[in-house]
This record gives structure tokens, sequence and C-alpha cells, in this order.
């Protein structure tokens, strides 16, 4: 710990093992606290606790963030932009076709003609480092509702979206999009069928 700088002031710093995350650097400086200089290091140290969380990332705190997205990797797999920070979007509540399967590449270009370039809303629901599983939003549109109701993706079995459900199963008796063929292979087995 350094001494030799009683007015080094704190800063705000990044390791780069904790990813965009921040962390909270005091450094070691002294602060007289005689009388009204406690209550003007109180003020301080709070401070410091407020720009600290503040700098840990869009994510610290938050259920909402938005970004701008930059890459559609596949038909429920996004990278946005937020704050100059690159993040992988899982799009809640669906399971699209894998690239290789049939209609796999014609999903990702219907999400990336949506998607690409515009401003996302991504509500986590969980994160961990700069993976976020999310429902996302583009222009006031939810993109799991939208990709199932045309028959683009999946509700996987067991979800927990009673509307979704309800979205797939009236696209599936239409029948549009991957329901239009005969016996559409789930996303899960074709992913089992080939681990």
């Amino acid at each position: 710990v350094e001494t030799d700088s009683p007015d080094r002031d704190p800063r705000v710093g990044t390791d780069p093992a904790e990813g965009d995350r921040g962390q909270l650097e005091l450094g070691a400086f002294e602060i007289g606290i005689k009388g009204g200089d406690m209550k003007i290091s109180r003020i301080i140290v709070g401070t410091l606790i407020v720009v600290g969380i503040a700098a840990g990332g869009a994510l610290a705190g938050q259920n909402v963030i938005t970004g701008k997205c930059v890459k559609v990797l596949d038909g429920d797999t996004l990278i946005i932009e937020c704050e100059k920070n690159r993040r992988t979007v899982n799009i809640e509540g669906i399971d699209a076709p894998e690239l290789e399967q049939p209609w796999g590449k014609e999903v990702r270009s219907f999400v990336r003609d949506m998607v690409r370039g515009e401003d996302v809303t991504v509500e986590v629901l969980e994160s961990s480092g700069d993976i976020i599983r999310a429902r996302v939003t583009v222009n006031g549109i939810d993109l799991s509702e939208m990709l199932v109701s045309r028959g683009l993706a999946w509700v996987p079995e067991g979800g927990s979206d009673p509307d979704l459900a309800g979205l797939g199963a009236k696209a599936r008796e239409l029948p549009c999009g991957l329901w239009m063929d005969s016996e559409p292979e789930p996303p899960w087995e074709f992913r089992a069928a080939r681990s």
C-alpha cells in the first residue's frame, strides 16, 4: 500500500480479469478526521461507492439496458453494443432452428433484417460475464413473440411463458413458417443427435 501521496485522488479502474464489470480502486490516501472533516470523508467515501457501482458495467443493478445490435449470430442469438462493450444476448423463451437445419438461415436473415443496426431494449433475466439471457424488443416489438407467432422458433418444452406457448400453438395450427414442413425437428433434438 502506497502512503507517500496523501492527496492522491481515488479512481475507478477496471480489472481485466473482472471483464467489463469494473471495480473501485481507492488507493491509499489520508484524510485528517477532525471535526468537520469527518463529514467530508463520509461524503467522499459515499460518493466513491456510488461511482464504483455505476462504473460496474452496464448490467450492475439494472434489469433493462439498451444497445445497438451489431451482429446476428443465429435466430435467437444477438451481439449488442452497449456503452462501448459488446454483449452476447440469448433471446429468452424461444429456440430457433440451428443454422444447419431447415429454416435456420432464413430465420437468421429475418432477425437480421429486423434488428441489425437498430437500438434494442434488453430485459436482462440472467447474465454471466458478457453473456445475457433476456427478452429483447426492437421498435416496441418483442422478438420472442414475433418469431414464435410467425412459426420461426419453438417454445422449448417446459417453457414458462403461457403467452408464448399460445402463440406457438396458433402458428402450428395455421400452419406458418417451419410448421409448414411435414415434420420439423426441434433444435434441441437436432443438437442432441449431433453431440
